[in-house]
């Protein structure tokens, strides 16, 4: 790593220039800011909504990792708002960056966080070959489930072997590197220093989410213990897509939980 990032494009999706609640919103892996649409579209209005250009969005060549962590990336952009955020929501590996930021960046404090889909390595997990090519596994699975959500209703005109054709590009367009990058990412979650985060943080996770499934739930739970977690057994990787009502209602109620001021409780859903 060399040196501090620099701060990135942070762009308004919805409300007034300044405003009350301020949401930040962090994409994930290969993704876009504009991926946060469908959600902004259904918090309450007046929200002051916007949603940072991250230097891992669709397109990049990784090069990225050589000047700092997620973590390090998302407090950058924090920190050249001219007014803090509230609330920093991520989802993938934007959800790890904001758990990032949380644990080892003391003077990045909202007054609430929320993690959707992160994915987590329990410290006591070994990390062996078998652990390497799951981990492989689920990231073919969730770019495949990304490619199904991009294509929308053009999916029904698809043949499976186009579809796995489409999915193969994908996947090589993001490349070994993208790939190390996330699991060293992972890896590196277990020494998080979790116990620092003081900051009221939601996680919201899918039963059929493989970033976060099993015992690693519970390897969370026990490390970030104030922490609220909610699981939906049936919320995949992109819920923040394919569910985004459901997403938005309880990205709702936990920013007027830690901001409880009358101008935010005012907002229309």
């Amino acid at each position: 790593m060399s040196g501090t990032p620099p701060p990135v494009a942070v762009h308004r999706l919805a409300g007034p220039d300044t405003g009350t609640p301020t949401v930040l919103l962090a994409h994930g892996m290969s993704d876009t800011w504009r991926s946060w649409r469908p959600l902004a579209q259904r918090l309450p209005t007046g929200w002051r909504l916007l949603a940072a250009e991250l230097p891992w969005k669709a397109g990049t060549d990784h090069r990225w990792r050589r000047r700092g962590t997620p973590g390090a990336w998302l407090a950058a952009a924090v920190r050249a708002l001219a007014t803090p955020p509230d609330v920093v929501v991520g989802h993938s590996l934007g959800a790890n960056a904001v758990l990032e930021m949380l644990a080892t960046e003391p003077d990045v404090a909202p007054r609430g966080a929320m993690l959707i889909a992160p994915f987590y390595c329990p410290p006591d997990l070994s990390i062996t070959w078998a652990v390497h090519e799951r981990a492989q596994a689920n990231f073919v699975q969730i770019i495949d489930e990304g490619l199904r959500h991009r294509l929308g209703h053009r999916l029904a005109d698809l043949d499976p072997e186009t579809l796995a054709a489409m999915r193969d590009i994908m996947v090589d367009r993001i490349g070994p590197v993208g790939f190390t990058t996330l699991f060293d990412h992972f890896t590196a979650t277990a020494g998080l220093p979790l116990h620092a985060v003081t900051v009221p943080t939601m996680v919201l996770t899918g039963g059929r989410d493989p970033g976060l499934d099993g015992p690693r739930v519970g390897a969370l739970r026990a490390e970030l213990p104030d922490a609220h977690v909610v699981v939906e057994p049936d919320f995949h990787h992109f819920c923040h897509l394919d569910r985004a009502a459901e997403v938005a209602r309880h990205v709702a109620g936990f920013v007027e939980k830690v901001c409880p001021d009358p101008a935010i409780r005012g907002g229309t859903p």
